[in-house]
């Protein structure tokens, strides 16, 4: 769900790029064909580019485990936990509470064009229609302006002179021609999708002059009087278009193209404005293309439970008193994570290196009966470091390296415990793992 309120997001903010870059470079220009298929090409892209994710292969960079030893570093460790994990309920909340808004918006668009196109198909059956000039003209009774779908022209033959019919005729041949009944479909679709921006309902509005500007072109260079033609826009200036999905002769762009008619071309050259686009693309891309910039890192059970020895071995009076997850603490009788495996064993146990390493960390500064007393660290292959506390003594030394099943101390009792044993805990790749799945003790539990 989160993955796809960032990818409306995103699609959203390249929108709105591209559509700046528009107004400011392309929007005054006369190339109107061109705008249009800018325009049409900006909001494909924009929903492209999220989807796609390109990965850089790098070296995956080496991450230190580092273990929580300290009792009260880790109520704090649990405490703050338990706040993230409020936040992240909070935030859970949250993305189902816009999620909710977001599909409410997505029916009551899907309703509202729905109704429109409901619209339309009863004026069609509602209606006389007459077929001229590969129009199937649709004759309404309603005061609206003419206006168009696929291959319909809707107009009032009563409000509609001889001289007029035969311009608007023309001019709605070209919406058909020139398919501007799809483009406006294509954007009502991606318009249900991202309804909450705004920019998409700017490049609708762009859109549609780029229609009008195509069609009143068209009329002119065929040939139709100039001054008449825009006689004959003033002249249904007082219409307005009914339904979503169709191509208006008048609108309120009455103006705007009556300017685009007398407007001087622009030179070629200004389609070198164009060259503008690729490094939005580029951003674009770099921005939100780029979803993974390292390798993927290795599986956890990369390695197989031969390449460990348990670092107790079997023997009376030895056996696992508890495992990792969740479980009742015995000294502070409330349920916490437990890290790592617990072996209960007689003091004086020697205790093994499960693998090959070198000792990282000899804890030589322990307050007895806090913490985890004495312990040791090693750092083995594989991105795994293995944890050995409350010891009773050491028989190795920071820095030194050790080989499987190298003695490397005692059982004991040094930290908060209630007997001698052995605390044993795995991290790999900066990640607590379940000690038990490196290891095949011959030990009960």
């Amino acid at each position: 769900m989160s993955e796809f309120i960032q990818y409306l997001i995103e699609s959203s903010v390249c929108m709105a790029a591209f559509y700046l870059l528009y107004k400011i470079f392309l929007a005054r220009d006369t190339f109107v064909m061109r705008n249009r298929i800018y325009l049409l090409f900006s909001v494909l892209i924009s929903l492209l580019i999220p989807i796609f994710s390109f990965s850089i292969n790098q070296e995956p960079t080496a991450i230190v485990n580092q273990f929580a030893l300290d009792p009260v570093y880790e109520f704090k460790t649990d405490l703050v936990g338990g706040m993230e994990v409020v936040k992240e309920s909070f935030q859970i909340e949250t993305i189902s509470v816009l999620f909710l808004v977001y599909l409410l918006g997505v029916v009551f668009s899907f309703v509202r064009i729905s109704k429109h196109l409901i619209g339309i198909l009863k004026t069609i059956s509602a209606n006389e229609i007459e077929i001229k000039q590969n129009l199937k003209i649709v004759s309404v009774q309603e005061n609206t302006s003419p206006y168009s779908f696929f291959r319909y022209v809707f107009l009032n033959p009563r409000l509609t002179s001889e001289s007029d019919k035969k311009h608007i005729l023309l001019h709605e041949s070209v919406h058909v021609k020139q398919f501007h009944t799809l483009d406006l479909i294509f954007v009502e679709i991606v318009k249900v999708l991202i309804w909450f921006n705004p920019f998409i309902y700017f490049i609708q509005r762009s859109l549609i002059e780029m229609h009008e500007y195509l069609a009143d072109r068209a009329c002119i260079t065929s040939g139709n009087d100039r001054i008449e033609y825009q006689n004959t826009l003033v002249r249904n200036i007082e219409g307005r278009m009914n339904f979503l999905l169709t191509s208006a002769f008048n609108s309120s762009l009455t103006l705007k193209r009556i300017k685009m008619i007398k407007k001087i071309k622009s030179s070629y050259l200004s389609n070198l404005k164009l060259l503008a686009v690729i490094p939005v693309i580029c951003l674009s891309i770099l921005c939100f293309g780029f979803k993974d910039m390292n390798m993927e890192k290795p599986t956890l059970l990369s390695v197989t439970k031969s390449d460990y020895k348990f670092p107790i071995e079997a023997g009376n009076n030895v056996k696992i008193t508890s495992v990792y997850g969740k479980r009742m603490h015995p000294i502070l009788k409330k349920e916490k994570f437990h890290r790592g495996v617990d072996v209960a064993a007689p003091m004086g146990t020697p205790i093994y290196a499960v693998a090959d390493g070198v000792v990282k960390k000899v804890n030589s500064k322990f307050t007895k009966g806090k913490g985890y007393g004495r312990f040791i660290i090693i750092d083995h292959a594989d991105g795994i470091s293995s944890l050995y506390s409350q010891m009773a003594s050491y028989s190795v030394k920071e820095g030194e390296k050790v080989k499987k099943g190298e003695k490397i101390g005692t059982v004991g009792s040094s930290g908060i415990s209630t007997g001698p044993h052995l605390h044993f805990e795995f991290k790999k790749d900066g990640e607590y793992v379940d000690p038990m799945k490196y290891l095949s003790p011959q030990i009960a539990q």
